[in-house]
């Protein structure tokens, strides 16, 4: 379980509200900065009031909707544009507290106070009236372990935002916008080499969002897409020719009725003209049926190929993306077993070689075969391993051939099987919760720890789709070999055997517990 920050907060629900309430002991609320934290309503700082409590002040900030970056990436990690909005709410809300005369360094930087909005995907901080510049260089060091490890750009952006509060100099807003405008550039460039509009203005997260992301499409070609793009000028050449014609046909029959009721013909020119007139609407009509009736088909066609196209985008993205945690998976197995496997030369064939060589030795009674003034071994310890080996090697051996002589001396004693001890380390406990009562029950397994549960798809790691359940609800962590549940701030609470629990504050489970999430209970067995 990671250790909570030292100020003094905690968690409390009043009605309906959910509050992170901070103490303020003897400090002066007098201070004209409380004040315009009371005042301000920019909407990168948490909304806050101040509250004289028998005669002690606190601070009541409001956090519905809201959890702490280390919750809500506990699961599926910070990638590379979550991390450039990080960096965006940042310097707009350094921005914008300036205007209520509220220093940049009050900003409180912990992984349980920097908040996101659930809902809108933004990020809230929170604002303490004071300097708390050595929260920064712990942030950004945590900062690293909740990025995606996949995303090579985001794990490269946490490191460099590392060394830019580890140098003196720089403030909150000049670091953020740094990041910021460096991550903007990187995405011009990607932009540009795809052929897609640059990002003007990354503070407008409304365009940055609607622009596709480039990932997406690399393994678009752009040859297909000119192809495309030329069929479906040809096809609609095609249809403009079939509407002329037609319209022109239409239009010649009915100049051959005009010229019927305006010039006297002969019985065969009449004959000729009611042929003539019945042809060409015949085949302008028709034509006009065939154009539409294409048409509708070639839309169609066109949704289908746009169906088609996506899916096996969509397709290619997940292959790459298995492609590459299967190949880093491969590599950082390949360097455990190279580094076991550098252990194993270094040390256990030593061993082997000598305990066997000792072991002959011990049989035919040679106990000082391997002793420090043995000629033979020195000469082959100076040729395997240099002339210092000797002098490096041999109190080693010496304790080596040691543990082998009472190993041998005691071989044909008769062995005692004694009694086994028990350790006194707790029992680790592995079940599952069992829902009761309802219809189709749900099973959550505890086999893999820490477990996430919510309504949220992608932001847990076991999701409850009720509309009584919060986004993000509960965690269950397991802690020296003991498993505990902790309520995440959710707006109905998390029930231990009927006691509801307050907010950050974990509870031990075991065996025949009463877990409730909401108004859906389990027990766990």
């Amino acid at each position: 379980m990671r250790l909570r920050m030292n100020y003094n907060i905690r968690y409390e629900r009043d009605l309906s509200h959910n509050y992170m309430v901070v103490g303020l002991g003897d400090i002066d609320t007098g201070d004209y900065r409380y004040k315009m934290l009371e005042a301000q309503k920019t909407k990168g700082l948490m909304a806050c009031s101040l509250r004289n409590i028998n005669s002690d002040s606190f601070l009541y900030y409001e956090a519905d909707g809201l959890r702490s970056i280390a919750d809500r990436f506990a699961s599926k990690k910070m990638n590379y544009s979550q991390l450039m909005d990080f960096f965006t709410d940042l310097e707009k809300t350094c921005i914008d507290m300036a205007e209520y005369l509220l220093e940049e360094d009050s900003l409180v930087m912990t992984m349980d106070t920097v908040m996101v909005d659930l809902a809108r995907g933004s990020f809230r901080f929170m604002c303490l009236p004071g300097d708390n510049r050595e929260d920064i260089e712990t942030f950004a060091m945590e900062l690293t372990d909740i990025v995606d490890h996949n995303d090579e750009k985001a794990v490269n952006t946490a490191y460099e935002f590392c060394m830019l509060v580890e140098e003196n100099g720089y403030n909150l807003s000049v670091i953020a916008r740094m990041m910021r405008d460096k991550m903007a550039q990187s995405l011009e460039t990607v932009s540009q080499v795809e052929g897609q509009q640059p990002v003007e203005h990354i503070a407008d997260r409304s365009a940055v969002q609607a622009t596709p992301s480039p990932d997406f499409y690399e393994d678009f070609d752009e040859k297909e897409e000119e192809d495309t793009s030329s069929k479906g000028k040809s096809k609609d050449n095609d249809m403009k020719s079939y509407y002329i014609f037609s319209i022109l046909s239409i239009i010649i029959g009915l100049l051959g009725i005009a010229i019927r009721y305006r010039y006297p013909l002969t019985p065969r020119q009449n004959i000729i003209s009611l042929s003539i007139i019945g042809v060409t609407f015949t085949m302008g009509i028709a034509a006009l049926i065939y154009a539409s009736h294409k048409r509708k088909t070639l839309e169609m066609q066109e949704i289908d190929d746009n169906i088609r196209s996506e899916i096996s985008h969509v397709k290619k993205r997940k292959e790459a993306e298995k492609k590459n945690s299967a190949l880093t998976n491969k590599n950082e197995y390949r360097k455990k077993k190279r580094r076991s496997k550098s252990y194993e030369d270094d040390d256990f064939d030593i061993d082997e070689e000598i305990g066997n060589g000792f072991g002959r030795a011990c049989e035919k009674g040679e106990s000082s075969a391997f002793g420090p003034g043995n000629l033979a071994f020195a000469k082959s310890d100076e040729k395997a391993f240099g002339a210092a080996a000797p002098s490096v090697l041999m109190p080693n051996l010496q304790m080596f051939a040691s543990r082998k002589a009472d190993t041998y001396a005691h071989a044909s004693a008769p062995k005692d099987p004694g009694t086994t001890v028990l350790s006194d380390s707790p029992v680790k406990e592995q079940g599952r919760l069992y829902s009761r009562g309802l219809n189709n029950c749900i099973q959550i397994s505890t086999d893999k720890l820490p477990l996430t549960i919510g309504k949220m798809e992608g932001c847990v790691d076991f999701v409850i789709p009720h509309k009584t359940i919060s986004r993000i609800h509960a965690r269950l962590f397991r802690e020296n070999g003991n498993m505990f549940l902790i309520d995440l701030g959710s707006t109905n609470g998390t029930y231990h055997n009927g006691c509801r629990l307050q907010a950050q504050k974990p509870v031990r489970i075991v065996p025949g517990d009463e877990v409730r999430f909401s108004d859906i209970v389990f027990d766990y067995r």
